[in-house]
């Protein structure tokens, strides 16, 4: 019941507070963070999975460090999902949420974000990234973990949020 408890807060929070995405490494001490629990059981579906090997394929043909997969990244990217499919809109709304979830959680020293909507393969997600001088600034960073989250709205279009942190 605590689990539920922690896992609803978590959300809730994550849902309803407002900043903007950056990737400066100050903690914004001012707004609220979910829980400084680690989230340990999220499944990752076949897609996401295949999208993040991708992302490190990418990685590996610039000459960058493979990152390893941090569940709880994914997590919180799945409330992000969640966030934007309520409001049907793609964004980096409450990002600073976010980032400061993953410092006070992971420890992370830099936190970035790649969030996309409607694209059906995986494929086509890292393509649209790296053709973004934003998002491909994201894929090929200083990073050393990542985690991601593909949702379905109820129309079964996609939604993205793919976040990467320096620890």
């Amino acid at each position: 019941m605590k689990k539920v408890m922690l896992t609803l807060f978590a959300l809730f929070t994550i849902s309803f507070l407002t900043s903007c995405s950056s990737d400066s490494e100050s903690v914004d001490s001012s707004n609220p963070t979910v829980a400084d629990a680690t989230a340990k059981d999220y499944n990752h579906s076949t897609f996401e999975l295949e999208l993040l090997d991708l992302v490190n394929e990418y990685r590996v043909s610039q000459g960058l460090n493979t990152l390893s997969i941090i569940e709880h990244i994914s997590y919180v990217s799945a409330g992000h999902d969640d966030y934007m499919i309520s409001v049907n809109q793609v964004s980096h709304d409450n990002f600073n949420t976010r980032k400061t979830n993953m410092q006070q959680v992971l420890g992370a020293i830099r936190v970035g974000e790649n969030v996309a909507y409607g694209f059906s393969t995986p494929e086509a997600a890292l393509n649209a990234w790296i053709q973004s001088d934003s998002h491909r600034a994201n894929l090929e960073g200083d990073y050393t973990h990542f985690g991601i989250a593909v949702k379905d709205n109820l129309e079964g279009r996609k939604y993205y949020t793919n976040m990467f942190i320096k620890k």
